[in-house]
């Protein structure tokens, strides 16, 4: 979503109460997770999360099957714009063949793009920010492993009252004992001070200081102003997690900031891809990684 300048027409505030008026929000967080029997609507709790993966001991000679290749784990970070844009499905479909972490943003759960995720062979969880005409939308991780554990989290916008969410999972890495923990964000967009943006960033920092080993955080971002910028490099410093940079770098760039971004811990980057699409507002941004020595 293109955020707003810092001085917003009078028309577009009068416009986010309608916004907002037009969709449906949970009681609690709510997650989608599609899982072999069915999709199953589900409350995930963090620090619950967080505890089951810290007591899980994977063997060291994990199938490979079952885990992430420690020497390139495939990540790709991107904002789907509610598959609103032709051309969608077969860049998904050619994204999700080629990687095994998908980290999606602005996501309509529709029956489509089911289809198209489990036609790649993946499993998914899907925070919702919010229900539109009986479809949920938020923010979806899929991967080709089974998660050990994974949870959502839910911010409300200050202004829009639409919320954003984040989805954080827990994976096996093949041969080792430690585990991935991958966060995928879409951040807080509409605000007039920095207030509600940091406050998001700092619930999700609270869950991660508690991993200690790989990490990966990604997603929109919406980093739209150096001031959201410092903020974001402030919390990611505090998790050692270190800012993935791009060779050829064609993020997308809303106010002359980039906004999708890709920061690690614990692992080396071994190549980087953003290209150019018009299925989407954004770019895909796509990291292969392999895990430190």
């Amino acid at each position: 979503m293109i955020p707003c300048r810092r001085a917003w027409p009078a028309a577009l505030l009068l416009l986010l109460p309608l916004l907002a008026a037009c969709v449906s929000l949970s009681a609690d967080p709510r997650a989608l997770v599609y899982e072999t029997d069915g999709v199953k609507v589900q409350s995930l709790n963090c620090v619950a999360a967080m505890q089951t993966a810290a007591a899980f001991r994977p063997a060291p000679n994990t199938n490979a099957g079952l885990a992430l290749d420690p020497k390139a784990i495939r990540i790709v970070s991107w904002n789907i714009h509610k598959e609103a844009d032709a051309g969608w499905e077969d860049a998904l479909a050619a994204i999700a063949k080629r990687n095994d972490v998908l980290l999606l943003q602005e996501v309509s759960l529709s029956g489509d793009l089911q289809g198209v995720l489990r036609g790649a062979g993946l499993r998914w969880i899907l925070a919702s920010s919010f229900i539109r005409d009986e479809t949920d939308i938020g923010v979806l991780t899929a991967s080709r492993t089974v998660p050990i554990a994974s949870c959502t989290q839910r911010a409300d916008e200050p202004l829009a009252r639409i919320p954003k969410s984040v989805v954080i999972t827990w994976l096996r890495i093949a041969g080792t004992q430690q585990t991935l923990a991958v966060a995928n964000v879409h951040a807080i967009n509409f605000t007039l001070t920095l207030d509600t943006y940091r406050g998001q960033l700092d619930t999700l920092a609270g869950i991660l200081a508690l991993h200690t080993g790989p990490m990966v955080l990604g997603g929109d971002l919406n980093t739209w102003s150096e001031a959201r910028l410092a903020v974001l490099r402030e919390i990611a410093a505090r998790l050692e997690l270190r800012e993935v940079t791009y060779t050829d770098d064609r993020r997308s760039v809303f106010l002359g900031q980039r906004v999708d971004h890709v920061f690690v811990r614990g692992l080396d980057v071994a190549a980087t891809h953003v290209a150019d699409t018009k299925a989407s507002d954004h770019n895909p941004v796509e990291v292969v990684l392999r895990l430190s020595r």
